[in-house]
């Protein structure tokens, strides 16, 4: 689903999705994954899931900022035993987007001091205020997630993609108690308890000088 940059003004703009809106289940069938490594056939379908998706859209002067939450899971392969199992997803994002390339020209490292709010704008303290001959202030450091776009258009099937990207682990794993494997090696390797070889001094009196 693809918005674009007139559609979204000062006000608030939201969107509500859930499992029965077919770009979504694309988006998170998509990110499923296989046993078998075989590519998905053309008529391939999304397993359908509990699915929650929310997006704010706002415009304050040059950026739109995207705000939302996403609530559902994933079939992933759990990296010791290799069995299939639920990886949950939940989580909350904020990302910056705009056609100015001004953004992209100030280092990353270069990162400014301040607040940030859809209200105000952004508000620099005041040891950090610069003058109007300056360079613009560090829209690409950490605090902010800004992406520089081409078209003026927020693609929110990209920005889910990307956000539920994020979460997937690199090597996913059942949760603690879970997993064949852990229960299974962790009997298997648990060595006895052995008997403290100072144990017997205990049987000795010390003697008399």
């Amino acid at each position: 689903m693809k918005v674009s940059f007139h559609e979204i003004k000062d006000q608030d703009l939201h969107y509500s999705f859930n499992e029965t809106t077919p770009w979504i289940m694309e988006v998170i069938g998509s990110l499923d994954e296989r046993q078998d490594r075989i590519q998905r056939p053309p008529n391939w379908k999304p397993r359908s899931r509990p699915t929650e998706v929310q997006f704010t859209l706002r415009r304050v002067e040059d950026l739109v900022h995207v705000t939302g939450k996403v609530k559902t899971f994933l079939y992933l392969t759990c990296s010791l035993c290799g069995e299939t199992f639920q990886f949950p997803i939940q989580t909350s994002f904020h990302t910056l987007l705009t056609q100015s390339e001004v953004y992209s020209e100030v280092p990353r490292e270069k990162s400014h001091k301040g607040s940030f709010n859809l209200d105000n704008g952004f508000e620099a303290d005041e040891d950090e205020a610069e003058d109007e001959d300056s360079a613009p202030m560090d829209f690409n450091s950490s605090d902010f997630e800004i992406t520089v776009v081409k078209d003026p258009i927020a693609d929110l099937k990209e920005i889910l993609h990307e956000q539920i990207t994020l979460m997937i682990p690199m090597q996913p794993k059942h949760p603690p108690g879970e997993c064949k494997r852990q229960i299974v090696g962790h009997a298997d390797t648990q060595e006895p308890l052995r008997e403290n070889p100072f144990s017997i001094l205990k049987n000795f009196k010390k003697k008399s000088e």
